[in-house]
């Protein structure tokens, strides 16, 4: 029997409700996910939550990119008994249909533009008849000798009609405005019907796949800091998007002595950079794929991508303020949620970072950060550690020890969070043990 012809209970589906067996149903459908566990994009406990249990709504909250379907479509197993399919209404367009009976607006404005239209007539009657002198031959009223200018009977009519002229430009302009748009086909050109809000640019999907692994040649390779080295890798198009959330990370994979080798990175570009990946990664001599692969690499290489990978997927409101702790090449992931959260005009988020290094020179993205500190001071707080400085720093000194992440780091409380990566760096790590 094929799967879509195999119908489950909804008890059978709740029994699969552990982290290492996931079943769910969505829309009347029923899938095992327990094989996508590692490879869902916002982690395998937001799948574990909902184990053995209808998960339509959270999946229609998620935001998911529009190839989600397919991918869900390899776990599918069956139906659910009784269940429905979501089932989407059609559109329907309606347009208002206005009766062709003239409105009392429209026969008072034709009666407005008669009388003026008619005074005027009068009046160029007048004046011709009086140049031509026929005025003459008829009996004239007993009224005092005119001696400049015009006559009363010459300026009441003139007012008249120059009163009916704009009577009429007026009345127009009122009706338009009382009667305008009663239908969207009556839409003057400079109006536009408004358009369905965008997802914003940072959290939508892209060029990245989170189950199929894609190549993307380097086209720069730059060494920025000793064993470091900058990694610009073109898309397919100058206005292709990678598809990375803010808070996730790509996986590359590789072969290394013949033995497929995949290590998770986070990117320094983001949504925003179109057309292009770029990564800052250190590459240990010993390292698998950063001492075996990457630091072997020439342009024009292609490298293999997979992603978004990751829990967390950062959205403004997160935490009112966050203390972050990084040392050497750990400072990536910070960069990507520092750059979102001060290019962010909406973002009120207050940054604490202390960023730890052995020497000057290892530190990383430097002007850039120093850039973000004095654009956004608000924002983002910058303070550096370092084991080895030259004789003119200015900076801190030694190991990062807790009275320094008090210093520095916003007070304990539910609207604080403190990050912590990078603890291969020896002074992070001397904080974490004791």
């Amino acid at each position: 029997m094929a799967a879509q012809d195999i119908e489950f209970t909804a008890k059978e589906v709740a029994a699969h409700n552990t982290a290492t067996d996931v079943w769910m149903t969505i829309h009347g459908e029923v899938y095992n996910v327990t094989e996508y566990l590692r490879d869902h994009p916002g982690g395998a406990e937001l799948l574990v939550d909902v184990a053995g249990k209808d998960a339509s709504e959270e999946f229609d909250n998620a935001g998911h990119s529009e190839d989600a379907s397919e991918i869900m479509a390899a776990f599918r197993v069956g139906k659910l008994q009784g269940g429905a399919k979501k089932v989407t209404p059609p559109t329907r367009l309606v347009t208002a249909v206005t009766s062709s009976k003239p409105s009392t607006a429209g026969s008072s404005m034709k009666a407005i533009a008669s009388v003026s239209a008619a005074t005027a007539i009068v009046v160029g009657l007048y004046h011709t008849a009086n140049q031509r002198g026929l005025l003459a031959a008829l009996p004239r009223l007993s009224r005092p000798a005119r001696t400049q200018g015009l006559g009363f009977l010459d300026g009441f009519l003139i007012a008249s009609a120059v009163f009916g002229l704009a009577s009429t430009v007026v009345s127009r302009k009122l009706l338009k405005l009382m009667h305008s748009h009663p239908t969207f086909m009556n839409y003057p050109p400079h109006i536009k019907i408004p358009k369905r809000a965008k997802p914003e640019l940072l959290s939508q999907g892209g060029w990245l796949h989170p189950t199929t692994f894609q190549t993307l040649p380097l086209v720069k390779k730059d060494l920025v800091a000793p064993n470091t080295y900058l990694l610009a890798f073109e898309l397919p198009t100058p206005k292709s998007v990678l598809g990375l959330p803010i808070g996730q990370h790509v996986a590359i994979t590789a072969m290394v002595d013949g033995q497929a080798v995949t290590r998770s990175y986070t990117p320094i570009s983001n949504n925003a950079d179109r057309g292009t990946l770029e990564l800052i990664i250190k590459c240990y001599p010993n390292g698998k794929l950063t001492g075996g692969y990457l630091a072997n690499l020439q342009v024009g290489d292609e490298v293999k991508f997979r992603g978004p990978k990751g829990a967390m997927r950062y959205k403004p409101g997160h935490a009112k303020r966050i203390g972050m702790l990084a040392g050497g090449s750990g400072i990536t992931p910070m960069y990507q949620l520092i750059r979102a959260i001060c290019e962010d005009q909406r973002d009120t988020t207050e940054i604490s970072l202390i960023y730890a290094n052995r020497t000057e020179e290892d530190i990383l993205l430097r002007n850039e950060l120093e850039a973000f500190a004095r654009k956004y001071p608000k924002n983002f707080k910058l303070h550096y550690m370092l084991d080895n400085p030259p004789a003119e720093w200015q900076g801190g000194v030694g190991y990062v020890t807790k009275d320094i992440m008090a210093e520095r780091f916003p007070a304990a409380n539910p609207d604080s969070k403190e990050v912590f990566l990078g603890i291969e760096c020896m002074n992070i790590t001397e904080v974490i043990e004791h």
